[in-house]
């Protein structure tokens, strides 16, 4: 399948961001973006050290994440204040086909993932967290954030290629519940941050090559001649994915099926998929392999820091 990258951010992350972005002054120092490189067809291969870090699995970081979130929860309980340790929510069409639905039994169980998307909201709307956030008073609310994120952007620093320098306190619970895990929490917020800037802009470069676009009009040739008049997959998926809070597409879920099931099978006839796995490899190895301190870096960090989180997770 093209795109199945792995699950999404914790909720408890989500939330810990989002309480940020609502209740303080922005933490972050950045520049415009510069537009990475388009994808070479064969990328360089990865050093030695790249390919000796292993990158963990999709359940390891799980694990990882979640003994995070009940270090960060233990931490909020010492200052005064309630956190909540909650599930993920469920990766949506973008996380799971980034480039273009390949998966015709996903499709036609999911069309493009409306259903997930409604999930997604309603999980959203009734988040533990947020409510209980909401629910302080203003003062209270404030020292709640202080204490999850730390009073002020000093401590932690990333230079993002690119993009400019992060910075962020090295003195709230998500910090001490990160330098318990990962014992040196600098290095561990250089490299994650810097890592998943460069994660992000593999999609973008993928889809700027003439070869991805090349193939995504023989995609749309094919699903014209399946009577689904569509420029790209991204305009298909917008048709019938909104935004919470957005209108509906006023389209029927079996239209919706039906056109997802339509792309599935363009997407293998015309190449498309096959071109998008194909960049992306490119992309991904020269991204490691330009930037490989950092990617080495995490995944040392993350595999250091397994055992303790088996046994955080372990003892709840």
């Amino acid at each position: 399948m093209a795109g199945r990258t792995g699950p999404g951010a914790g909720r408890g992350k989500a939330v810990a961001a989002l309480l940020l972005c609502l209740a303080v002054p922005a933490v972050s120092a950045c520049t415009a973006a510069a537009s990475p490189p388009s994808p070479r067809a064969t990328g360089p291969e990865p050093t030695a050290a790249v390919a000796a870090a292993r990158a963990l699995t999709p359940a390891e970081r799980q694990t990882l994440a979640k003994a995070e979130a009940l270090l960060t929860r233990d931490c909020m309980e010492k200052r005064g204040f309630s956190y909540h340790v909650t599930e993920d929510l469920p990766d949506g069409v973008d996380r799971l086909f980034p480039y273009v639905v390949d998966d015709e039994g996903w499709a036609a169980e999911h069309g493009y993932g409306s259903d997930i998307q409604r999930q997604r909201d309603s999980l959203a709307a009734k988040d533990p967290n947020q409510l209980y956030f909401r629910s302080l008073s203003a003062e209270r609310r404030e020292a709640a954030v202080n204490a999850l994120n730390g009073p002020e952007p000093k401590g932690l620093e990333a230079r993002i290629p690119g993009m400019g320098t992060v910075r962020h306190s090295d003195q709230g619970c998500e910090s001490e519940a990160q330098r318990t895990l990962y014992s040196d929490l600098r290095k561990w917020y250089s490299a994650r941050k810097v890592t998943d800037a460069l994660e992000r802009s593999i999609p973008p470069a993928v889809a700027r090559d003439e070869r991805f676009t090349t193939a995504v009009s023989r995609w749309s040739a094919c699903m014209r001649a399946k009577a689904h008049s569509y420029s790209s997959p991204l305009e298909a998926r917008q048709r019938f994915v909104r935004p919470a809070g957005a209108t509906g597409s006023g389209e029927s879920r079996a239209t919706e099926i039906a056109t997802a099931k339509a792309e599935a099978r363009c997407a293998g006839t015309s190449g498309l998929a096959r071109t998008a796995r194909t960049l992306e490899r490119a992309e991904r190895t020269r991204t490691e392999s330009d930037h490989s301190t950092d990617f080495i870096n995490r995944k040392t960090l993350e595999s250091g820091a397994l055992n303790r989180a088996r046994d955080i997770v372990k003892t709840g």
